[in-house]
């Protein structure tokens, strides 16, 4: 058995999962894994792919969520405490990288996390949060601040929590963060510090586990990457427009955003537009000018917590 911990919670898993934070042994975990049978249902498509594989989910009448992935697994969510493993594949890195995308991200989903598909890092006290369509350069942004000295906060999945009063704060993921092969070398990362990943070819993964941080950070700006020449480098973006761009980029399948969790996720944006400034944001046009904003934005928010 193994105990981990991750998005705020301590694990307790069947199967290895060496992207975690390894933590000490406890009675009092929050989420145990376990490996069972997962009753296959007629899955609904999803627009989800991992490594080429569609991502088919199911839902029951207890509320239960599956996700199936042909060749690799199908899972099994419950109540946001247990998620059933049913691996269909004896490679341990493939099981493990399905396992810690979109089914924990189901646990998340039930345990009322607002969730991202989007890349975050700690910017002075601050969270600062990236996100936009494949390709716009989320990790990428993320990689670059890390590199300037700022602490990874998560990269694919962000989970964010809200405190009593409504303030959004983002549960840090683990230390890993999924870098191409391009971004490696435009930002000059030491391949020594990097370790080759399944999900794609020509894909590395830093992993920063002395340095990673599990305490929330509250968030306080957003950005949604673009590359549209025909747009102002950086725009503030009109709150009409907050709820269908979350919705663009929840990590999950749409099919769960019905209903009182529509209602729900529509809420949440906007409590993070009442809290966090939201941009939408050109990508700089090559990483001399991804760097130089990058140290640009932190010497700012240096300044400005000097003078608080």
């Amino acid at each position: 058995m193994h105990s981990y911990k991750a998005f705020g919670l301590k694990i307790f898993s069947e199967i290895e999962l060496p992207e975690l934070s390894i933590a000490e042994p406890c009675a009092d975990f929050d989420l145990e894994i376990r490996i069972g049978s997962v009753e296959v249902s007629v899955p609904q498509k999803t627009p989800i792919y991992r490594r080429g594989i569609r991502a088919g989910f199911h839902q029951d009448e207890e509320g239960n969520l599956y996700i199936y992935w042909e060749g690799v697994a199908n899972f099994k969510a419950v109540e946001g405490k247990l998620l059933i493993v049913s691996p269909l594949t004896d490679d341990p890195n493939l099981l493990s990288l399905f396992t810690v995308s979109e089914a924990l991200g189901l646990i998340l989903f039930q345990k009322g996390y607002f969730l991202l598909h989007a890349s975050a890092v700690k910017v002075g006290d601050e969270a600062w949060c990236f996100m936009g369509n494949p390709g716009a350069g989320k990790s990428t942004t993320a990689a670059a601040f890390v590199k300037a000295g700022c602490n990874l906060l998560s990269d694919d999945l962000t989970a964010i929590g809200f405190t009593d009063s409504g303030e959004p704060f983002i549960v840090p993921a683990y230390p890993q963060l999924k870098l191409w092969d391009n971004t490696v070398n435009g930002l000059d990362y030491k391949r020594s510090d990097l370790e080759p990943v399944s999900e794609g070819i020509n894909k590395f993964s830093y992993q920063p586990k002395a340095e990673f941080l599990h305490e929330p950070v509250m968030l306080k700006e957003i950005f949604f990457l673009n590359k549209a020449r025909n747009r102002k480098p950086l725009e503030r973006l009109p709150a009409t427009k907050i709820p269908t761009e979350t919705i663009k980029h929840f990590p999950l399948p749409n099919q769960l955003l019905i209903n009182e969790y529509l209602k729900n996720h529509f809420l949440q944006s906007f409590r993070c537009a009442n809290n966090a400034n939201m941009w939408s944001k050109r990508r700089p046009d090559g990483f001399t000018a991804l760097e130089n904003w990058v140290k640009q934005s932190i010497a700012l928010k240096v300044k400005a917590e000097q003078h608080d």
